[in-house]
């Protein structure tokens, strides 16, 4: 009697795995020619989820949105479903054929393998299904571009096939249509009300023309949505950029670096913006290490960086620790260390933390090792 209880224990235990599986969505093991041949005879398209192995959204969707039976049951009627690691076997060929680079990526593809729609990230089931349906209809990006290319110019269309690509990370597409609508509009439609969320969301590299429309022509966007709104535009897409890219020229060197401080510079001084100081204190700070002015550095650090947040200060004491173990002599590090202890003492910060404990450390060590030679 035992056994038989136990079989059949064992019998709904396997039952409820087999129909939680069904339940998910189902992803075919066959080799992507075989793929491509089963979409063909089911006619249905491929979905394609495109991951590796240390992706921790890759991962997320796996536990969270694929295992869902609503998910799992759309998935499995319109497609035939597909995983491949892009760093392994044929998916690093695959990872080429479509540009690949940003995980996780989404593909639905056609019985010919060619790419209907684009999505990238992580993302909730709901939205997830959302963009699977818009990526088989009329908003997929094979929709978009074939009504671009037949000349469709409304400017609600053009928004939202730039956003479809910009969801897609495809950058070079996404500038190359924002340019040629953007050659279209008069001077007034391109300062006007209703293109600024176009420029607010979409134009935001300094190098792109159309970016430097805007700051030749700021007042003209501030008289159309107000200037507080332009300002926090063009502040919230130059400091993430100077602030990275002078970490590059800090920490590694990076190429062009005094190119890319003058075109910072004249980027900020035309924009007028609130906040500019600050971003052109950033930029002479990192032009003062460039140039070997160490002294400058120290100056501007002791001075005009105290009056910052805590934030602020954190952010240009690792810059100005940075400046010193790679260039400063003796003198130049110790009274580095005593302005950056001097900061934490104002801002609070324990040299029992990690993090400023090694800042502190690194420096003593340097300090200690120029003043032995």
């Amino acid at each position: 009697m035992e056994k038989i209880m136990y079989k059949i224990l064992i019998g709904l235990f396997l039952s409820v795995l087999c129909l939680q599986a069904k339940c998910q969505i189902q992803f075919d093991e066959g080799s992507f020619t075989k793929v491509l041949a089963k979409v063909k005879q089911e006619k249905k398209m491929v979905f394609m989820d495109c991951y590796t192995s240390w992706c921790g959204p890759c991962k997320m969707m796996v536990q969270d949105v694929f295992s869902r039976e609503d998910v799992g049951q759309f998935m499995n009627t319109h497609f035939v479903n597909v995983k491949l690691d892009m760093e392994k076997g044929e998916g690093r060929e695959l990872a080429k054929k479509y540009q690949v680079k940003v995980y996780p990526t989404f593909l639905i593809l056609n019985e010919d393998g060619e790419v209907i729609h684009k999505m990238v990230g992580g993302m909730k089931a709901e939205e997830f299904l959302q963009n699977v349906q818009n990526g088989i209809g009329e908003h997929s990006l094979y929709s978009y571009e074939k009504r671009y290319v037949n000349g469709e110019r409304d400017p609600q269309f053009v928004y939202s096939y730039i956003e479809t690509l910009a969801r897609a990370f495809m950058k070079e597409r996404m500038e190359e249509v924002l340019h040629e609508y953007w050659g279209t509009l008069t001077d007034q439609e391109k300062s006007g009300k209703e293109n600024w969320m176009l420029v607010k969301r979409f134009v935001k590299n300094p190098s792109l023309p159309e970016y430097k429309y805007l700051l030749e022509y700021k007042k003209d966007f501030d008289a159309a949505v107000s200037k507080d709104s332009v300002d926090r535009k063009i502040y919230d897409d130059l400091f993430p950029l100077i602030v990275n890219d002078c970490n590059e020229i800090i920490f590694h060197d990076k190429v062009n670096a005094v190119q890319l401080l003058d075109t910072y510079k004249t980027c900020v001084a035309q924009s007028e913006i609130v906040g500019q100081d600050y971003l052109l204190d950033i930029v002479e700070f990192t032009r003062a290490f460039l140039s070997g002015d160490l002294k400058k550095a120290l100056k501007m650090y002791d001075k005009k960086f105290s009056r910052l947040d805590n934030d602020a200060r954190f952010d240009v004491t690792l810059q100005l620790n940075g400046m010193l173990i790679r260039k400063g002599d003796a003198k130049m590090c110790k009274r580095g260390l005593e302005l950056i202890e001097k900061t934490m003492k104002d801002c609070g910060w324990s040299v029992d933390d990690p993090l400023f404990a090694a800042v502190v450390s690194g420096l003593k060590d340097k300090f200690k090792d120029n003043k032995d030679e």
